[in-house]
């Protein structure tokens, strides 16, 4: 279920995604601090040429195949896997909350979204919200919002302020950081508070959510390229 062989250094699960997402609850169960990162292409390409990545991929616990590109690739290479989309990821372990009465912190995204997702995940999960900060605060600032989350004694921390940032704050905090389960969430937060679509059923089932999301915010057009560079360099090679 874990493999070294696709990324040296990393620890990547892969399998059926109901198999990947049990492996992870059993680390939980046993205490262990998990850090989640949701891999995707144009996370894979940016490990080769910039250290905040490479750095996080050798440092989290897990990393799990999110991006379709990521999926095929690894399907080439023998590692028979299934996607494990980051925010299905985020909504097992809001239910896994609400199941153990543990509390989730949210870190990214405006205060007003914020306030708006925690309202929907309490809800739909029937859980708590110990606490949320905006992912709105200069580095100089870490040491102090680390000491908010581990006040609030959240065991589920969700990072939602894109990436890169949000892969290096919990880089540079991971030691400090309490919360059991870490993972960035990118824009999920936004989604559960309603700002923004999840792509229709019909661009899951295809795995092309990036795709809508670039439809829907054409300024993601400009990582195209990076993908065609995926596609060439890596996919297609024998």
């Amino acid at each position: 279920m874990i493999t070294e062989n696709f990324i040296e250094g990393a620890n990547v699960l892969y399998g059926e995604k109901n198999e990947i997402l049990n492996s992870i609850y059993k680390r939980f169960e046993n205490n262990q601090k998990t850090w989640i990162i949701t891999l995707n292409t144009l996370m894979y390409m940016e490990y080769f040429k910039n250290d905040v990545y490479k750095n996080s991929f050798h440092k989290a616990d897990i990393l799990i195949p999110d991006g379709i590109g990521i999926v095929k690739y690894m399907n080439k290479k023998g590692l028979k896997t299934e996607r494990c989309p980051g925010i299905e990821t985020m909504k097992y372990f809001c239910e896994i909350s609400g199941k153990n009465d543990k509390g989730i912190f949210l870190l990214g995204s405006r205060d007003e979204v914020l306030k708006k997702a925690s309202i929907n995940i309490e809800k739909e999960f029937v859980t708590k919200i110990n606490g949320y900060q905006n992912g709105y605060f200069s580095k100089e600032r870490d040491s102090e919002i680390v000491d908010i989350i581990n006040f609030s004694n959240a065991d589920f921390l969700f990072v939602g302020m894109g990436i890169p940032r949000q892969e290096e704050f919990i880089l540079n905090n991971y030691e400090k950081l309490k919360p059991k389960i870490i993972m960035g969430v990118g824009g999920s937060i936004d989604v559960f508070a309603g700002e923004v679509k999840r792509a229709p059923i019909l661009y899951q089932k295809l795995g092309i959510e990036w795709f809508y999301r670039m439809l829907k915010e054409p300024k993601r057009f400009n990582k195209f390229p990076e993908l065609i560079k995926f596609y060439l360099k890596y996919y297609l090679k024998r």
